[in-house]
């Protein structure tokens, strides 16, 4: 009889233990990550994307996260009308004019969103959280940024006698182009605009005459007398395949110097200011990461997955050193890889260079009047 009472204790113990260990070891159904979302997103973040998407359902099995490539901003709005009645959570890569020039609804506010901001609020510039604030309240996470830098292929620019010490005002670059522009025999405007280098070209300069706290109209005056002076005095290459030694520019010139299979010597600066000794830090609109369809079922999913994304340094480091984008989240840049010499370049990496000023720019005064100014200068 005693012996069947031990045995009886002895399995009500094993049995116990056993239920103790289910419910620590097995995560029960509410405690499993589970949803599906798709990123809709651009060619230059699509690749790293695709990769995060992958390792993180091995991570995670019962979620599904795909990605779809987009070429322009307007193909958001079609795929947004076509997940009315999906319970899949669209989330998209758009920065701030875009978002403002598509009508998209501010109203998506997610607490998961904003513990992500308060959790790594630290590891973003102040300006970039701004990007992404209506009223104090962020609509996105910042993803990619713009850091703008002055890029001049140094060898070029030597021949002309002139070296990059000598560029640092708009009154030198002018001064310096106009002889160059002599001395090439009208074949060389020192600086390129054509493309992405055009509004980099124009942000710069809103940003740069907005920080002397100038009103809406005397900035868009002031922006535009200055483009005109320096197309009147032929510094500026407006052509496709014209020649110039200089850009404005921002992670893409990178990727797009390194691919260069002509020998040259490239340098990455600060760009021109306005006035000796004032600000040379400045940055274009960097795309975030927009919730368009809030699904409740896939709110906590939504948070985890743009947390590993933006977190992924290993990966993430391989694609910036590329030229692919450049990430907004700066413990990225800790990383010694980002100092690592790129080809065609010369002098401190451009990666150390960017990561400065990301790091450095201010907020804007007034970011609606930017958006403002720039869509009435670009016509958008």
């Amino acid at each position: 009889m005693k012996n069947k009472i031990k045995y009886g204790i002895a399995f009500m113990i094993i049995l116990l233990i056993g239920i103790i260990s289910i419910n620590i070891y097995q995560p029960n159904k509410e405690q499993t990550l589970r949803g599906k979302i798709e990123i809709i997103a651009y060619d230059d973040v699509y690749d790293y994307l695709v990769e995060c998407a992958d390792k993180f359902m091995e991570l995670n099995d019962k979620t599904t996260v795909t990605v779809k490539k987009i070429y322009s901003s307007d193909e958001i709005l079609q795929e947004l009308n076509n997940k009315d009645n999906s319970r899949v959570t669209s989330i998209a890569q758009i920065n701030r004019m875009d978002f403002d020039i598509l009508g998209l609804k501010k109203s998506n506010y997610l607490e998961e969103q904003q513990n992500i901001l308060n959790t790594y609020s630290k590891n973003f510039s102040t300006y970039r959280i701004q990007q992404t604030e209506y009223d104090d309240i962020s609509v996105g996470i910042p993803f990619t940024s713009r850091p703008l830098a002055l890029y001049i292929r140094e060898d070029m620019l030597e021949e002309y006698g002139y070296n990059r010490d000598e560029m640092n005002t708009w009154d030198d670059v002018i001064r310096i182009g106009k002889d160059i522009f002599e001395k090439s025999n009208g074949n060389v405007r020192i600086i390129n605009a054509t493309g992405d280098d055009y509004e980099d070209l124009v942000s710069l300069l809103i940003m740069q005459y907005m920080g002397k706290e100038n009103n809406e109209e005397l900035v868009k005056n002031q922006v535009n007398n200055m483009m005109d002076q320096l197309k009147n005095n032929n510094i500026l290459n407006l052509t496709e395949g014209g020649e110039f030694l200089g850009r404005i520019s921002s992670i893409n010139a990178v990727k797009e110097i390194v691919a260069l299979d002509v020998k040259c010597q490239w340098t990455a600066e600060n760009v021109p200011s306005i006035t000796h000794g004032t600000n040379k830090f400045f940055s274009s609109e960097g795309d975030n990461f927009v919730v368009l369809n809030d699904i409740v079922e896939n709110r906590k999913l939504v948070e985890k997955f743009i947390t590993y994304v933006m977190t992924n340094n290993s990966e993430a480091i391989e694609y910036v050193a590329q030229g692919r984008f450049f990430s907004s989240y700066l413990y990225t840049y800790k990383n010694k890889d980002s100092e690592v010499q790129l080809n065609n370049f010369i002098g401190m990496s451009p990666m150390v260079v960017l990561s400065n000023v990301e790091e450095k720019t201010r907020p804007i005064s007034n970011y609606e009047e930017y958006i403002n100014i720039k869509k009435t200068i670009l016509n958008k």
